[in-house]
């Protein structure tokens, strides 16, 4: 609904006017309204209509002149088109037409000029608003929507000059106010419904005509609009922990554009061996816009660090993509579900989206549950459903992970996933199949911290947002944390402190952070009355409740360390949060208090504090930060418990041994044979472990002056480093020590060339100047390797891809380098070059090297310079007997993608060739399956069949066939199963599959 749009309408004589009702501009020149408003009688109109468009406060927008009746309904329906003498434009969207369907009563609303509201002879502007009741309509002529307004004003003519109002039900004009209902003491209207009168050809004819577009009813009130409509509610609000749950500002007030960079996967190479199909020479890439890159097109695997944006990622992605199918009728999107990746194991996935959904968002109005089958069915024709799968990582059991991303590999071509979470073993993301791309979510970039503080300072209504924030900036760099804070969740947390607190000194380090923002939530929850109320709620039960809930509101430090221990270190299925919380002394129910009233205490001042927050039926942690940060607590709080887990996970005594590559890094020989501490694998409750340790604790100290001496080779150091990037406070002694042994690593001669890599690599983070500037050192280092080499300019393309470009082209022009390295380093610059906007390598460069063993990687080179040429290439080299069959196909594979239907049609005759090679006819069917599905799959069933065929290709193809198309899939999987001429391990192999698949 357009308050531009609507329009008061005036209908008699010239001598003056005799009737007043309301309109809607629908097109530039026609308005709808009620017949009767401008009709002296049944077909006999006023010869004097005047119409004034737009609302009275706007009056500088307000245009008014003269019309005519220009149509009303063939079956005397009350309803009627005016022809303005002057067109009225208003920008914007045009006008949507809808049906309400369903059986759920919808909210509508309208603008009128009802007589009710007339003062001074004017018409003010009433707001309607109410029900919609969608089965309390009749039939024929008495097909109305009846209106549920409420109380009427006063006056037996009170709505008079609402007829002719447009009445509107989430946005889409689904009907006209024609008169009201005496009967019910004017306390409901009646609007002739737009399905009445929508699909008249002259009405629509007429739309059309004057600039406006055929009336199309979309359905209002379906199970699919019930959904985007709460999902919309819930995606507005920030993931991350803030004030009092409510009051924090909607993401899309403080969220900053987020990157994301390709990594190498098992796809980035081809090989017989594996079957894997390569994506170019590129092993790393510059960073891209999320949102250009995650479009929903293909499942995809988005793997951050600790707090670094992936809930806000998809949250964003979920917003975006309702917002599409709410408000773009011809939206081709998939329709997106925003789901945490634990409801997605032991059910099937249809059924465990509905459950998810129907619990989550029942606090965003969807009042009534989807029925069960919701998600089965796509969303509309040619459109699937595209499953935002949140928190991979906090899913403890790998067995679970494996479960749910088999989940993933094996549902329907209905269903498209972008799953995030923290990085998992390639083992289980494997899972996902070969063709899964991985991105790695980049945290926020340095330039853009200053617009993120602005925009939270604004929402937080901060003075002055602008300079508080260089202000911030400056002194983030002075307390050392403007790295931490590219983290944006410890960003969020550092602005609401500075928000609260701006002339306090700002924390040191994550601990502090942590600690700091925690207390902060506490006494917000105070200053808010939610303890109070809370208390209120059990005190009817006398002074022993009431000092129970004390002894609770005191305690809950502890009861949410003890949580998070449990959570950590425990199944976290095994029993709900709140039977856990009871376990603490703090929470213990006192005796007066029926349960379910002590329940609802507990949850409503666990979720006040702003850090636990409901999930179905059950609480959880708002971030899996802050469940690592209060398990360590847990651990700190006690000094036995501490020594013991301390030992446990950092007191870790290993050998020095020479053969050993991976031991002894860096180690001067004399400390060989010698035991040495192993630094902990990387992982976030080890480092807020180590981070509220108190400094000065005997085995804190001792620990970290082993990492930051000599006798800790390479590992101390870098775990040290690996520290200070985490956001890790450690005394400027040990962190000087740590700097200074990988600097001289890093200049070791002695070293490995790719261990000083790894080293600048690491500096790189810690002091971009100087580990940039070592790795340009590295990349022009004539010593060093052509491997170590390239792969400091590979590093350097993140943080400089159009510098970075520079490095490759002198990388190739360098005949001290085999030849190999400078092919890959002239492939890469002109990968580099369009998004860097660099002049390209002429194509002659490319095709020059087109006829020695690289040149289908010049080839794809040569297609992003030249398409043309790069297909001439392809066509010579597939129809060359003497080249090598596997170079014939993936010369074939190129070709399909600059060429589809060509590239296609020789992909079905590989596939189908029985003198070619078995694994290059699977791969050729894989290969079809990118442009078409049904004749892929088709072809790999058949090749799963093909006696001919080795039994290993034959599993093969049955499991490309399983990742492709499941259903058809398993009679294929049965037969291999149960087939006697296939060694055992091959029918085990295929019932395994075929298990998979159940699972």
């Amino acid at each position: 609904m357009d308050r531009r749009r609507l329009a008061l309408v005036r209908g008699g004589e010239q001598t003056g006017f005799r009737r007043v009702g309301s309109g809607y501009l629908v097109a530039p020149r026609l308005v709808l309204t009620a017949r009767h408003v401008v009709e002296d009688g049944p077909g006999s109109a006023w010869p004097r209509i005047d119409v004034r468009v737009g609302h009275p406060q706007d009056a500088d927008d307000t245009r008014r002149c003269a019309a005519r009746v220009c149509w009303t309904h063939p079956d005397g329906r009350d309803v009627a088109l005016l022809l303005l003498d002057d067109p009225v434009d208003v920008p914007g969207a045009a006008v949507r037409w809808g049906r309400p369907v369903g059986e759920d009563p919808l909210p509508y609303e309208a603008l009128g000029f009802p007589w009710a509201s007339a003062g001074n002879g004017r018409r003010r502007v009433e707001h309607l608003r109410g029900e919609l009741p969608v089965l309390g309509s009749g039939t024929g002529d008495q097909d109305l929507y009846v209106l549920d307004q409420g109380p009427a004003p006063d006056g037996a003519k009170a709505w008079s000059g609402a007829s002719g109002s447009a009445v509107f039900c989430h946005g889409h004009l689904v009907g006209v106010v024609i008169h009201d209902d005496k009967a019910f003491e004017n306390r409901r209207l009646h609007a002739c419904p737009a399905r009445a009168f929508a699909a008249d050809p002259d009405f629509a004819a007429l739309l059309e005509r004057h600039g406006g577009d055929r009336p199309r009813l979309h359905p209002v009130g379906t199970h699919l609009e019930r959904y985007l409509r709460a999902a919309r509610l819930a995606a507005i609000e920030h993931p991350y922990p803030g004030v009092i749950p409510g009051t924090m500002p909607p993401l899309a007030h403080i969220y900053v554009r987020q990157q994301v960079v390709r990594q190498k996967s098992p796809a980035d190479n081809r090989s017989r061996e594996t079957g894997l199909r390569a994506e170019g020479p590129l092993a790393v890439s510059p960073p891209q816009p999320a949102d250009e890159v995650l479009t929903g097109d293909g499942t995809c695997l988005v793997v951050g660090g600790p707090g670094g944006g992936k809930s806000s990622l998809l949250r964003t992605r979920l917003t975006h993509g309702v917002a599409q199918w709410l408000d773009d009728s011809d939206a081709t999107t998939h329709a997106p579900v925003l789901v945490p990746a634990a409801a997605l194991q032991g059910a099937p996935l249809s059924r465990a989206l509905v459950d998810a959904v129907n619990a989550h968002l029942r606090q965003y109005g969807l009042t009534r549950p989807l029925p069960d089958t919701f998600f089965e069915d796509r969303p509309g024709p040619g459109r699937g459903w595209l499953v935002l799968v949140d928190g991979l990582d906090e899913i403890t059991s790998p067995a679970g992970r494996e479960d749910v991303l088999r989940t993933v590999a094996h549902a329907g071509d209905q269903y498209t996933f972008i799953v995030a979470g923290r990085p998992v073993p390639e083992a289980e993301s494997g899972l996902l199949g070969p063709h899964v791309p991985r991105y790695q979510l980049e945290p926020f970039d340095p330039k853009d911290l200053e617009r993120v503080a602005t925009g939270w300072f604004r929402a937080l209504d901060v003075p002055q947002p602008e300079p508080t924030a260089r202000q911030f900036l400056t002194a983030l760099g002075t307390a050392g944390l403007t790295e931490l804070a590219r983290v944006p969740l410890t960003m969020s947390m550092l602005c609401q402190l500075r928000a609260e607190h701006p002339g306090e000194p700002l924390p040191r380090g994550r601990g502090e952070i942590y600690r700091h923002f925690v207390e902060l939530l506490h006494e917000r929850q105070y200053a808010a009355g939610a303890v109070a109320q809370a208390r209120a709620a059990v005190s009817q039960y006398g002074s022993d409740a009431e000092a129970g809930a004390e002894r609770t509101v005191q305690g809950l430090q502890g009861i949410l360390a003890h949580l998070a221990h449990h959570l950590l270190f425990t199944d976290p299925e095994d029993r709900p949060a709140l039977d856990i919380v009871q376990d603490h002394p703090s929470a213990k129910r006192p005796t007066a208090v029926p349960e379910r009233r002590w329940h609802d205490f507990l949850a409503s001042v666990l979720c006040g504090t702003g850090l636990l927050t409901r999930r179905a039926d059950d609480l959880v942690f708002t971030h899996q930060t802050l469940v690592e940060y209060f398990g360590a607590r847990h651990v700190v709080d006690d000094d036995e418990r501490l020594g013991t887990v301390f030992r446990e996970i950092f007191i870790r005594r290993a050998w020095f041994m020479p053969r050993r590559k991976t031991q002894g890094i860096g180690v001067r020989p004399r400390l060989w044979f010698t035991t040495y501490w192993v630094p902990p694998e990387d992982d976030p409750f080890a480092g807020a472990l180590l981070d509220l340790t108190p400094d000065g604790h005997p085995l804190k100290e001792q620990f970290l002056d082993r990492m930051a001496s000599r006798r800790a080779g390479l590992n101390g150091p870098l775990f040290l480093a690996g520290q200070m990037q985490m956001g890790t406070a450690l005394s400027e002694h040990i962190t000087g020590r740590a700097v200074g042994l990988l600097r001289q690593a890093a200049c070791d001669q002695s070293l490995a060339g790719i261990v000083r890599v790894i080293v600048a690599k690491t500096l790189l983070h810690i002091d971009q100047a100087d580990g940039s500037a070592l790795l340009q050192e590295f990349v022009h280092d004539p010593a060093l390797d052509g491997y170590s080499r390239m792969q400091a300019a590979k590093e350097l393309i993140r943080f400089s891809p159009a510098e970075t470009v520079g490095h490759f082209r002198e990388l190739a022009q360098d005949t001290s380098l085999i030849s190999y390295f400078r092919r890959e380093a002239m492939f890469i610059s002109a990968e580099l070059d369009p998004v860097t906007g660099n002049e390209p390598p002429p194509a002659h460069a490319i095709a020059s090297l087109l006829d020695d063993q690289h040149r289908m990687e010049a080839i794809r080179v040569l297609a992003k310079i030249d398409p043309a040429a790069a297909v001439e290439r392809l066509r010579a080299l597939v129809v060359d007997d003497a080249t090598p069959s596997h170079q014939r196909l993936y010369a074939t594979q190129e070709l399909m993608e600059l060429a589809p239907a060509e590239g296609a049609m020789l992909l079905r005759a590989f596939a189908l060739d029985p003198t070619l090679d078995d694994f290059e006819r699977v791969q050729a069917a894989v290969g079809l399956s990118e442009i078409d599905p049904s004749g892929a799959g088709e072809l790999l069933a058949g090749l799963a069949r093909e006696p001919a065929l080795s039994a290993d290709n034959r599993l093969r193809a049955a499991q490309h066939l399983l990742w492709h198309d499941p259903q058809l899939a398993q009679p294929v999987l049965r037969e291999l199963s149960t087939d006697i001429t296939l060694e055992r391990r091959h029918r085990r192999g295929a019932a395994r599959l075929l298990a998979d698949k159940g699972s």
